[in-house]
């Protein structure tokens, strides 16, 4: 039987654990999905706690080159914050012990769950170690390779990332809340679930307000890659599913090369972890709109903008309407049986007499920030309607000469591709943020109030 101290704790496998030695391992054991424990509750009995630990086996032993993310876990609590045994040093020489590299292997060990005899009462241990917060302006300043970083953020938008090439179809995210977590996304298409990626674009007060004065060349909004692997708390996922904007913690994800990755052992929290008490754990609310950095030559693909211009083109090979319900929305209206001059809508069993109309429409943009750029967008139905009511001619109908000259701002749209060659053109998809203010669309010749 062993005695060991849980570092941290992800609630379905992973457990680390370390010796006296300064030798990390990870013991892995399975929680039935069954259990009705969130992520705090199980942190809570597990984390930071001396257990007594017996019947473990050795699954295989980890190395740095191929486990990017427990090692950087493992670096984010060296050195440790009690003095450490060093073999062949008598129990007073502690000082050698810091200078110590960090590990360079890590066993990973497994054991049957009624095997692990936790002591709730126990105070937290001495070698315990709190995830460190940072802001994102300070991990993207300070993002070192493979580093582990713990943040707090505003989610302002998400989506679905299609890894594969070969993928021509249109995948819908599907959040499972029926069980607890790892993430288990459902996805219409052919897709394998372990390329199956999802996007967090993200901010905070940092970034929208201290970044601007101080490093204006930092972006006001981050994308967030979330693999499935990742460990999200039911709570989190039944806000991501209902709610599109909302504020998470984000514990031991993955900073590599500037970006973001929350991986296996990443856990996603509307709230902060208990033993994590430091004021700089405490998120900074935002005192008003999301702000975004305006599209320009630097802007890259998969980032969130804002973008202004005047309307000089239509694809019209793409334009098309079609006719929904105007009681609850639904696209897909059948010809009434009964009387061919009207529509059916069968969620709500009703004829429907004056359907509402949709429309998919993309517009080519001359803006100033890009002269010789090429921005084609793919607008919303509310800009669509702003832009074309704007744009009525005498018997109803619109045509494109009309809509020509337009100038439409500020609009927020996310970055689908750059492309710099035979021409340089940039593709772009209007999206809602919070607090998104209203958008006027005068022609050109008109003075024009923006407000973001």
């Amino acid at each position: 039987m062993y005695e060991v101290a849980f570092q941290s704790s992800t609630y379905s496998t992973d457990r680390y654990q370390l010796y006296t030695y300064g030798m990390f391992s990870e013991v892995q054991f399975q929680i039935l999905s069954s259990s009705l424990e969130s992520i705090g509750e199980y942190s809570k009995k597990w984390e930071g706690k001396y257990c007594n630990v017996s019947g473990m086996k050795v699954l295989h032993r980890a190395t740095r080159g191929r486990n990017a993310g427990l090692f950087s876990l493992i670096d984010s609590l060296w050195p440790p914050v009690s003095p450490l045994k060093v073999p062949g040093h008598s129990q007073e020489n502690h000082t050698t012990a810091l200078n110590l590299p960090p590990p360079s292997f890590c066993y990973i060990l497994a054991t049957p769950p009624d095997h692990i005899n936790a002591n709730e009462s126990e105070q937290v241990s001495d070698s315990y170690f709190p995830p460190a917060v940072y802001t994102l302006k300070e991990i993207l300043q300070t993002c070192e390779l493979n580093k582990c970083c713990s943040f707090w953020a505003y989610v302002i938008h998400r989506r679905l990332k299609k890894t594969l090439e070969s993928l021509t179809k249109d995948y819908v995210l599907t959040l499972d809340i029926s069980s607890q977590l790892p993430l288990s996304i459902e996805v219409t298409g052919t897709a394998p679930s372990s390329q199956i990626q999802f996007w967090l674009f993200v901010t905070d007060f940092s970034l929208q307000y201290e970044a601007e004065i101080l490093s204006p060349e930092i972006p006001k909004a981050l994308p967030v890659s979330v693999a499935s692997s990742c460990v999200v708390d039911v709570e989190v996922m039944r806000v991501l599913k209902n709610i599109p904007h909302c504020a998470i913690f984000f514990k031991d994800a993955l900073c590599r090369n500037g970006r973001i990755i929350c991986i296996e052992r990443t856990i996603l929290l509307l709230q902060k972890p208990l033993l994590c008490g430091a004021a700089s754990a405490e998120i900074t609310e935002l005192t008003g709109p999301v702000r975004l950095d305006e599209l320009d030559s630097a802007t890259p693909v998969n980032s969130i903008c804002t973008v202004r211009g005047i309307v000089v083109g239509v694809n019209e090979g793409t334009a098309f309407s079609w006719p929904t319900c105007n009681r609850c929305g639904n696209g897909k209206v059948e010809q009434h049986s009964q009387d061919r001059a009207f529509l059916y809508c069968n969620q709500c069993s009703e004829t429907i007499t004056s359907p509402a109309l949709k429309m998919h429409l993309e517009v080519f943009l001359y803006c100033q920030s890009l002269p010789l750029c090429t921005v084609k967008v793919k607008l919303l139905q509310r800009t669509i309607s702003l832009l074309l009511n704007s744009s009525l001619t005498k018997d109803g109908s619109y045509e494109v000469k009309s809509v020509l000259g337009k100038e439409v701002g500020v609009l927020y749209c996310y970055v689908q591709s750059v492309t710099n060659h035979p021409s340089s053109c940039v593709r772009l998809e209007e999206i809602v943020l919070p607090s998104a203010e209203r958008r006027e669309i005068l022609s050109a010749t008109q003075r024009t109030s923006f407000v973001i």
